[in-house]
């Protein structure tokens, strides 16, 4: 495709002038450029920074849009299975968390689909990942925002936590964040708390248990000045279930679900209802809150025939 630096650094240029629906650089002032193309893929490349120009497509599938399908792939039991369906029918709140490429997005596209296609879904990402306009049957009425990088000039930068209480206005029914590191937590976690539930969310973490410490930092970054017994006491009150997604032995499964339960000053109190065996079996462990339990059998959740 090309033969030199030189040329790959043009190439990747022509691509942000061409190819972006936003204004995007690519030159020693910004070196690193992170876009979508126009099948849906995304574009990563960096200069100056790395010891050469790196140039990294990462292509999305988007035909693995379902539960059933992540099920047929050995991501999720049968079980797991049925526990998201009402889960999500039932307007819960999540956050999915795993490692990089252990298929976070791709599980967050597929609760999402669960969503019914009555309710209006706002979307807000770095680079468009979930691709929901290849699902217009399923989601007629949805918004997707992208954040903005600042121009030349230093000028016009929107972030994610700016989209996020933009979405507010928006007359979200759920507001989904596809991946949250940073400031953006705050506001996420407010509209998770004041009525938007049903909202979910992607992040970096190493364990269900991590996400609550790292969370909280993250809302330590929108410079709150709130105690982290007050952060806790928003986190409790917000989330409702966390996922785990391990993918360290070359196979991606999830390994963990965490029902959040409420917080004691700077502990998050919360049951681990999902959990792998000594054979890495993923099985039901901690039972849900009996008031949980009422609640997602309203829609279609039977725990107890799932024992």
């Amino acid at each position: 495709m090309v033969d030199t630096d030189e040329e790959l650094i043009e190439l990747v240029r022509r691509a942000a002038t061409r190819l972006s629906r936003q204004e995007r650089r690519f030159d020693a002032g910004t070196p690193e450029l992170n876009m979508q193309l126009p099948d849906g893929s995304r574009l990563f490349a960096t200069m100056t920074v790395s010891l050469r120009p790196s140039l990294v497509i990462r292509r999305h599938r988007f035909e693995i849009s379902s539960l059933e399908e992540l099920r047929l792939r050995g991501l999720l039991t049968e079980e797991l299975q049925n526990f998201l369906t009402a889960a999500v029918r039932a307007r819960r709140n999540f956050v999915i968390a795993g490692g990089t490429g252990s298929g976070k997005t791709t599980l967050l596209r597929a609760l999402i689909n669960e969503v019914p296609p009555s309710e209006r879904i706002v979307t807000i990402e770095d680079a468009y990942e979930l691709g929901l306009d290849h699902f217009e049957h399923l989601h007629p009425d949805h918004d997707a925002l992208q954040s903005r990088p600042a121009n030349i000039e230093g000028q016009g930068e929107i972030t994610l936590a700016d989209l996020t209480r933009m979405a507010l206005r928006m007359d979200p029914d759920r507001v989904i964040v596809g991946e949250v590191r940073g400031a953006e937590a705050f506001p996420m976690l407010l509209a998770m708390s004041q009525g938007n539930n049903g909202s979910m969310c992607t992040m970096h973490a190493d364990s269900t248990r991590s996400v609550f410490p790292k969370l909280a930092a993250y809302v330590s970054m929108a410079s709150t000045g709130l105690p982290i017994d007050t952060v806790n006491l928003l986190l409790a009150s917000a989330l409702h279930f966390v996922i785990y997604i391990d993918n360290s032995d070359d196979w991606r499964q999830v390994a963990s679900v965490r029902e959040v339960v409420d917080c004691d000053g700077s502990n998050i109190i919360s049951n681990e209802i999902f959990s792998l065996d000594k054979d890495g079996e993923l099985v039901k462990a901690f039972p849900l809150r009996e008031s949980t339990r009422e609640f997602l059998a309203k829609y279609g959740y039977d725990d107890r025939s799932e024992s």
